[in-house]
């Protein structure tokens, strides 16, 4: 990224600006110089119709190398990073395959004179083996390897290469695909000796873990062994007081984004994909495949009913989680038909629902509670307020009372203001370029898994 030009380097004052993370009925006076916040002084009482500036969103469960097209293709890394920054996305955790595409990112975060969001990333997941009846461990699926591990001996050999490639947490594949009560057993699973090993060996480094379940059983046994943050919320039932009790202290990511797409109809696709910002940052071709679409994924592929059955457990269980504090907000972006950044703007709606009053502390866990994960991944747990003297002015203004999927009226990184025409042309550009070099991966019927 080139150096900031004076006009960057200049103060700049936000006079009465509400800022939610920090008092909601309060108003505030921020100043900005040289890439942080220098001021942030009350200045008043709120009236209701004042900006809001909020952090930058962290997308908490992401897959850079995954297709999220419907023709399977593959963005361009260097796209996908511009994606986020279109969409107010400051900071992004992959959850899977980033070795695959570092070199482009890094490329283009050196060629670019636009920011690029933050990135942690896990290097290349753990799973099981394949087992005697012939099934593999979720992950080997799709087209970013993962290390398969049969014995303990195995787990040391995969810390040492991530951590060799840049990772700073650990990410576990341990769910054998069951969504509802009934549904077919897809993938071979870690065994409790080495699931149980795999918690003590990342604690005993320091290194943070995320778990990778569907089912209330599964991650019962992962709690068990040791695990505390799940990268989707429990698919296949609604917890009671008494499971979430015996679940105290765990987090768990939403993820509705990366499933929905296989329940849906023309319709709610061309719905969904309506929203400001779709046709500036995905290929408009994806448009064109939803069109002609005859009948959901989840009908073709006989996953319909469990598929809908999971996704309102899904919800239902991710707002007990918002109400508990516990709840990170994440797309499983990458998934056919679940887009970077502009998804995660629609996880909020989707999480939202009717209930306005949800509003403020799905942002706020989209936001504050979102780069407090970053940073723990990240390895840097107690880190600053993103929203405080000395922190770096990454932030979004918003307009008050609209819906939580409209785009923010302004986006700031490090104290540069974002230009979302230049943002788009220079995606426009990057796609002519490309268009000749993608990559293919049949993943539809094991999206969002």
């Amino acid at each position: 990224m080139s150096a900031a030009t004076p006009e960057q380097r200049r103060p700049a004052v936000l006079s009465g600006v509400a800022v939610p993370a920090l008092d909601a009925e309060a108003l505030f006076d921020v100043t900005v110089e040289d890439g942080v916040f220098s001021r942030i002084e009350p200045s008043g009482t709120r009236r209701g119709d004042e900006p809001e500036l909020w952090p930058g969103y962290t997308e908490t469960h992401a897959h850079i190398a995954l297709p999220a097209n419907f023709d399977d293709t593959a963005e361009d890394p260097r796209i996908i990073a511009l994606q986020y920054l279109y969409h107010g996305v400051t900071h992004v955790v992959d959850m899977f395959g980033y070795p695959m595409v570092a070199d482009a990112w890094e490329a283009g975060r050196a060629a670019s004179d636009l920011p690029y969001p933050e990135l942690v990333h896990c290097g290349y997941a753990v799973t099981a083996m394949t087992n005697a009846a012939g099934l593999s461990g979720h992950g080997v699926e799709f087209p970013t390897p993962v290390y398969m591990l049969a014995v303990e001996a195995d787990l040391d050999q995969a810390l040492r290469n991530n951590a060799e490639r840049g990772a700073t947490f650990l990410k576990v594949m341990f769910t054998d695909g069951t969504e509802q009560p009934g549904s077919k057993v897809r993938f071979s699973r870690l065994s409790e000796r080495v699931l149980r090993f795999t918690a003590r060996i990342a604690a005993e480094r320091g290194i943070t873990a995320v778990i990778d379940c569907n089912t209330l059983e599964e991650t019962r046994w992962a709690y068990d062994c040791g695990f505390r943050l799940f990268a989707h919320t429990v698919r296949d039932r609604t917890l009671g007081d008494a499971e979430w009790k015996d679940l105290a202290g765990a987090r768990f990511v939403s993820t509705l984004s990366g499933l929905r797409p296989m329940v849906m109809t023309a319709d709610d696709f061309l719905a969904a994909y309506g929203r400001e910002g779709f046709a500036e940052t995905q290929d408009v071709r994806n448009l064109d495949a939803v069109r002609g679409l005859e009948q959901p994924y989840g009908i073709t592929y006989g996953l319909q009913e469990t598929r809908t059955g999971a996704l309102g457990d899904m919800r239902r269980n991710a707002l007990a989680a918002l109400r508990e504090g516990n709840l990170l907000v994440g797309t499983d972006s990458g998934n056919t038909g679940a887009y970077h950044g502009y998804s995660l703007l629609g996880e909020l709606d989707l999480l939202r629902g009717d209930d306005p009053s949800l509003a403020d502390a799905l942002r706020h866990q989209a936001t504050v509670g979102g780069r407090r994960y970053f940073d723990e991944l990240r390895g840097e747990s107690g880190a600053a307020h993103p929203i405080s003297v000395g922190a770096p002015a990454t932030y979004n203004l918003h307009a008050p009372g609209r819906p939580l999927s409209a785009l923010p009226t302004a986006t700031v990184v490090r104290g540069t203001p974002i230009d979302r025409e230049a943002v788009a042309r220079a995606i426009a550009g990057l796609r002519a370029a490309a268009a000749a070099g993608t990559t293919t991966h049949d993943t539809k019927e094991g999206a969002a898994l």
